[in-house]
């Protein structure tokens, strides 16, 4: 009886702070939201960060903890890398829901302040233009290129078994899928593997800091164009307190901080 009452408690005190950790993120996006309607904005960026920190990820919350940051530029209180952290919120709200025109239109406007503030201070943006391997790989996903190849194999086997057929119209169509369909399978392999490493080795993330200056593994610096504040980058490998990043064909290490990972 007692280990079974003892049980009983257990189980009503683990269901309480199952319910209770789930309801606090919804509290804190109440309480951000509320902050943010109030004009409190350094109180709204508390709580939407703390939601952020509890690994919850939604787009309503991303939009809203970039505004937070927006605002509080907008009201001339802000620190230094708000425009990037808002920049970070809304690409995150564009990953979580890809498409929302509100969160792209933001992103485009927090970008082009940012590009207009170092203009005033005379500093250049550089133009950043991916590599040609980021940029085939991304033309599709990782599924849809391993679908491809996936055809692209199911045609070669289909065109090998046509060209065992008796001469006709049937041998001929043999002769021609199966050397195309090994061309497209060279081709396709390699675009799924890369994405799916792509995917696997790398996040996205995005530049907090006015400006990020590349180092080697040593801490020693690169020289060349620092990567601008809401800079969009690819992130790798942890390192101490660096981590790697790549912007574009540039790429080496900068302070961990610096740069927002981006949640999924």
């Amino acid at each position: 009886m007692r280990r079974a009452a003892l049980a009983a408690v257990l189980v009503a005190a683990l269901s309480i702070a199952s319910a209770a950790t789930a309801a606090e993120p919804e509290a804190l996006f109440q309480e951000g939201a509320a902050a943010l309607a109030r004009g409190e904005y350094g109180m709204a960026i508390e709580r939407f960060e703390a939601m952020s920190d509890l690994g919850f990820a939604h787009p309503d919350a991303s939009f809203d903890r970039g505004l937070a940051y927006v605002a509080r530029v907008r009201a001339g209180a802000d620190r230094p890398g708000d425009l990037g952290r808002a920049a970070a919120a809304f690409e995150e709200a564009l990953l979580l829901r890809p498409g929302d025109q509100d969160a792209d239109r933001a992103l485009d406007l927090v970008r082009a302040e940012v590009t207009r503030r170092r203009a005033r201070r005379s500093k250049d943006t550089a133009s950043v233009r991916p590599t040609l391997d980021r940029v085939v790989v991304g033309l599709a996903s990782e599924r849809a290129w391993s679908l491809l190849a996936l055809s692209a194999s199911i045609l070669l086997a289909v065109g090998l078994a046509l060209r065992t057929r008796p001469r006709g119209p049937l041998q001929v169509t043999g002769r021609i899928l199966a050397p195309t369909a090994l061309v497209l399978l060279c081709v396709l392999v390699p675009l799924a593997i890369g994405a799916r490493r792509l995917r696997l080795t790398t996040r996205p993330g995005v530049v907090v800091v006015p400006e990020a200056h590349l180092v080697d593994e040593g801490g020693t610096a690169l020289g060349g164009d620092p990567i601008p504040e809401a800079a969009s980058v690819e992130v790798g490998d942890t390192r101490g307190a660096l981590i790697h990043v790549r912007w574009g064909a540039t790429e080496g290490w900068v302070p961990s901080g610096s740069v927002r990972l981006l949640g999924l």
